[in-house]
């Protein structure tokens, strides 16, 4: 029988010991699987999100390879624009015998007037003006007939013979703009693709087939769009989808401009203006296209990324994750197991003491008392167990002087038993709260004194620790130390006299220079644990009513202070009118919200006192108004809103008001932002009046001076300005150039060096391009 019995207990121990090792692996590896699970649902989301991320970012490239070669297009118009206005061009495309011997200084003339290639964009391979009357080609350099043009220079390689390139010269209908990107032989030897953009010669009577040719080599265009990704394909139609531009990352399987026809004809759908997203199918194969319409120049620009190359690398993030989950799965299995391990061994040996406890009783102790008896054993023979449970009392001390501070208890009974666990006498005791403050240094405390601060405040800590050992105390930080005093209730009424005894104790035991500068306030008595939060606030009170307290030890709550209404400090007008002022909607949020919570909500202010506060609300409101600088259409709307609830109640009018601040300082904020481009343009027009002799000057250096993109800098200027910049700095040198002909006997070549031109000749053409005389002529009138 004994045996029999020995052997039921053992089993039955081992299942208990079963039991809690399961449970406890259960919740271990639960604690651990939780955050892992968490993490990998947030990594598949940021997967998504990165996959997004990657299309706004290419997207984006889109947009500036846009921007760019917009902007090239804009200095091509600016030029043909130019050579089409050239006086001597148009004098020169009446001429029919150029090569003749009376009219060979016209060609002469001609060349010497034009603009010089690489003072005006370097991205130009070359222009030419195509006369049909006389049936030349004439640039800064080269003055060729239709025939030798064809033959010695320049000409599309697919017309293989002068006829079939001179018929499509007199016959084609000249158009403006962007033409198709062509493959050139240049110089009988080299082969060049190259785009073309083409402007007509002004014509008087109508007639005429007299262009203008301005080439951009593909290179050049490369370096305008974006890198190109493996497989991809970028291109650029125009409005009516003619392709102009294709580019291919697949060497291997390149797409041909027929291929790029038949799919543009395929029904593809294409943004009337901003970016567009969108999947197609092409050759059997998925391709994500993102496309952008440009609203300055009307060109699409496109990219086309294949699906498969987007999903493999989603696949291969996929895969790391997985292996990640794995591993994190296995050490979290192995994690736990030990866990449960060493975290059920106390329990087990308390469950084995509960046995050999109720068999010794034969089941007639209660199941509590043996564990508590157990527990008590295993404190006294366990010193690790013991000196964990010690260790933790001190962070339990400090939350529950918290919890009684700030009113989180629910009810008494809950903070008694806290109180009992700790050690704290709770029952006929008497409490009060002295906070501890120093005024070591003014409010605008600087960041060297934190340090000084921080050890007087340790110090204080360290002395209460020494002077009254078990009491409770907290640090608040913002040089504050709460200390919860406990006294029988038979002394309640000697409470202040042993409360300055202890505080004066306290500072002795501090070294004078610094005691002298620690002031404390004490709260009301109180009997009961749950009402300790009265006593800390009246005591945090006192922190703006010390007078005739001053040299107490300490500075005790009186009731008759607590009658008089706490009113919105004087500088409440002037924050109001910074946030909004500045447009910080954030600041004004907060004080707004601290208004209402410490004004309406939590100090009970008189119905007197809170229409002081509204009239004082309204009147701030409308100097602010008178300050931003409204039009009298906006500053009636906000007149008429707070006209409007005059009659309402009091809480909505106050609300009406606060809400009314808000909206002024979102228009403050959208006013400044509207006002930041017209700031950067006048700083760049002032940096270009003052740097305008620098030779340098030029789109490029301004917008590094400034930190900003050339396309961005280029818009904005005309955007404020009406004119281009280029334009802008010529006009500025050309006015400055005048003043100095007018004014001094400078040379011309001296002022071309003042003015910013690097040759004279550049500057000669360029003050007769603007004012339609050269300067000697100009100096003389």
């Amino acid at each position: 029988m004994v045996n029999s019995r020995n052997k039921k207990h053992k089993r039955r121990k081992d299942n208990r010991q079963s039991t809690v090792l399961q449970h406890y692996f259960l919740t271990y590896f639960t604690v651990l699987f939780i955050p892992l699970l968490i993490c990998s649902l947030y990594y598949i989301r940021m997967l998504s999100l990165l996959s997004e991320d990657d299309s706004k970012a290419r997207e984006s490239e889109l947009e500036h390879a846009a921007v760019l070669v917009d902007t090239v297009l804009n200095e091509f118009e600016y030029l043909g624009d130019s050579l089409a206005a050239n006086l001597q061009v148009n004098s020169f495309k009446r001429t029919k015998e150029v090569f003749g011997y009376a009219n060979t200084y016209k060609v002469y003339e001609l060349r010497k007037s034009l603009p010089d290639l690489y003072l005006i964009n370097q991205s130009v391979f070359d222009y030419f003006i195509f006369f049909d009357r006389s049936e030349t080609v004439i640039n800064k350099t080269i003055a060729y007939t239709y025939e030798d043009f064809y033959n010695l220079y320049l000409h599309e390689k697919k017309y293989g013979s002068y006829e079939e390139w001179y018929e499509h010269i007199k016959n084609d209908d000249c158009s403006f703009g962007l033409m198709p990107m062509e493959e050139y032989l240049y110089k009988k030897e080299q082969s060049i693709n190259m785009l073309d953009y083409t402007r007509p010669l002004m014509m008087p009577d109508g007639a005429g087939n007299g262009r203008i040719h301005i080439y951009l080599e593909e290179s050049v265009m490369e370096t305008l769009m974006p890198a190109i990704a493996d497989n991809s394909i970028q291109f650029i139609t125009d409005a009516s989808g003619r392709l102009l531009y294709l580019r291919n990352g697949n060497p291997e399987k390149p797409w041909t401009a027929e291929e790029m026809h038949d799919f543009l004809g395929g029904g593809v759908k294409t943004p009337e203006t901003g970016s567009w997203q969108q999947e197609v199918r092409f050759m059997g194969e998925k391709y994500m296209m993102l496309s952008y319409s440009s609203g300055k120049s009307g060109l699409i620009y496109s990219m086309l990324l294949p699906q498969k190359v987007i999903n493999d690398r989603m696949m291969s993030s996929i895969m790391i994750l997985s292996l990640f989950i794995l591993l994190g799965v296995t050490v979290g299995l192995l994690l736990s197991y030990h866990m449960s391990v060493k975290s059920a061994t106390p329990i087990n040996d308390i469950l084995n003491q509960v046995s050999q406890v109720t068999e010794r009783f034969e089941g007639h102790q209660n199941v509590f008392s043996s564990l508590k008896t157990t527990f008590n054993y295993l404190v006294s023979t366990n010193s690790r167990l013991a000196d964990a449970i010690e260790s933790q009392k001190p962070y339990i001390r400090n939350a529950f002087i918290n919890r009684l501070i700030f009113g989180s208890f629910i009810k008494e009974e809950e903070a008694d038993k806290i109180a009992e666990h700790i050690g704290f006498p709770c029952a006929g005791r008497v409490y009060g709260i002295i906070i501890f403050r120093f005024h070591l240094i003014s409010e605008s405390i600087r960041e060297e004194n934190l340090q000084l601060m921080s050890s007087c405040v340790f110090s204080l800590l360290e002395v209460i620790e020494r002077e009254l050992p078990g009491s409770l105390y907290t640090n608040l930080g913002d040089e504050q130390v709460v200390l919860l005093l406990n006294m029988p209730e038979k002394e309640k009424l000697y409470f202040r006299q042993n409360a300055e005894q202890m505080v004066l104790s306290i500072k002795e035991a501090m070294p004078s220079n610094i005691s002298e500068k620690l002031f404390a306030y004490g709260g009301n008595e109180v009997d009961r644990l749950d009402q300790i939060y009265d006593s800390f606030h009246n005591a945090a009170y006192m922190f703006n009513n010390e007078s005739g307290q001053i040299e107490n030890a300490v500075i005790w709550y009186r009731e008759a202070a607590g009658s008089i209404p706490v009113y919105p400090p004087q500088d409440l007008s002037v924050k109001l009118t910074h946030y909004v002022t500045a447009g910080d909607g954030d600041g004004l949020h907060d004080l707004l919200e601290d208004i209402m919570k410490k004004y309406i909500i939590e100090n009970n202010l008189s119905v007197y006192l809170q229409h002081m506060l509204l009239n004082e609300l309204q009147i701030v409101l409308f100097r602010i108004l008178g300050r931003v600088g409204m039009e009298e259409e906006e500053y009636r709307k906000y007149y008429t809103g707070l006209e409007e609830n005059h009659n309402a109640a009091l809480i909505t009018q106050i609300t009406t008001t606060l809400n009314l601040y808000k909206q002024v300082c979102d228009y403050v904020g959208r006013q400044k932002q509207l006002q930041d481009s017209e700031v950067v343009a006048s700083a760049i027009v002032s940096y270009i009046d003052t740097n305008y002799g620098d030779c340098c000057l030029s789109l490029t250096s301004v917008a590094d001076q400034f930190g900003i993109s050339e396309p961005y800098l280029s818009s904005i200027f005309k955007q404020t300005q009406g004119i281009n910049f280029s334009t802008y700095v010529e006009v500025i040198r050309i006015d400055k150039a005048k003043d100095f002909l007018k004014t001094t006997a400078l040379s011309v070549g001296d002022i071309a060096q003042l003015v910013g031109y690097g040759s004279v000749n550049s500057f000669c053409r360029a003050f007769k391009r603007v004012t339609g005389l050269s300067a000697s002529e100009y100096r003389k009138k």
